[in-house]
């Protein structure tokens, strides 16, 4: 896995971060994120999976302290040139993690909020989830949150996407028990949750608190060319994002959904 997202980092930004699709989802995130901490100051903050470091470089510049880490070294290298502004480079610190080896994090303080972007812990199986959910739980504080963004076993746009194209045996692969999934080129072995399926993997240890529909309207980002050629439809979907996709169950079946829990 290591090997692949070092592989993908060069183009991560290029082919999601700075899509019309990916700003528009994150733009979302940010919005949901924001209202989660807009009454709290100065919150210690764990990132997994941090990739090139977009969503920790946002966290600084509301006055947050972060730890952001990832697997990938060369996804740090890339995060790391982010940060190289005065005002927030000494409020983040980056850290090479495998989540699959938690016993491996030391920290000094626990934290407030641990948070992932885009899927980055569908990277891991259900037996992994769970072990993570025990984990997390020695690094959060009472009633701290722990706030996901995961790709679910249902994507109604990708189902269209597939039927069109005649591809009839895509259109449910996110059924499947593990997909080999596209990430700029590199097959990454990925596995898809819906909310209830995340919320049984985390009930031990952790209270399902709200979820969020992200990419309801809006496509995949694989999509992008088409995107490209019709940006007055992208710009109707924006609309239809942010003024409706506010229901749970859109979650079920968009790209991706925001999924806050706390600790028991």
């Amino acid at each position: 896995m290591i090997q692949q997202f070092d592989t993908t980092s060069g183009t991560y930004d290029d082919e999601f971060t700075n899509s019309w699709t990916g700003r528009l989802q994150r733009d979302l995130v940010w919005k949901y994120l924001d209202q989660h901490i807009s009454s709290k100051a100065d919150l210690n903050i764990l990132e997994l999976n941090c990739g090139t470091g977009e969503d920790a470089l946002h966290l600084a510049k509301l006055g947050h302290k972060v730890t952001a880490t990832d697997i990938s070294s060369e996804m740090l290298r890339y995060a790391q040139k982010k940060s190289a502004n005065d005002h927030i480079k000494h409020s983040v610190t980056f850290s090479k993690l495998d989540i699959t080896k938690m016993d491996d994090f030391k920290c000094i303080e626990k934290f407030d909020l641990v948070f992932s972007n885009f899927g980055g812990l569908n990277c891991i199986n259900g037996k992994m989830m769970q072990e993570l959910s025990r984990d997390l739980t020695r690094l959060i504080k009472p009633n701290g949150a722990l706030i996901m963004v995961i790709m679910p076993d249902l994507c109604l746009w990708e189902s269209f996407y597939f039927l069109v194209k005649l591809q009839f045996s895509q259109v449910f692969r996110r059924k499947r028990s593990s997909v080999l999934a596209d990430v700029s080129g590199v097959q990454v072995e990925t596995w898809y949750y819906s909310p209830d399926m995340i919320a049984n993997l985390f009930k031990s240890q952790f209270s399902k608190i709200k979820v969020k529909p992200i990419g309801f309207f809006a496509p995949p980002s694989y999509m992008e060319t088409f995107i490209k050629r019709n940006l007055k439809l992208f710009r109707i979907i924006s609309v239809l994002e942010h003024k409706f996709s506010r229901f749970t169950w859109q979650g079920r079946v968009s790209d991706h959904y925001y999924i806050e829990l706390r600790v028991k």
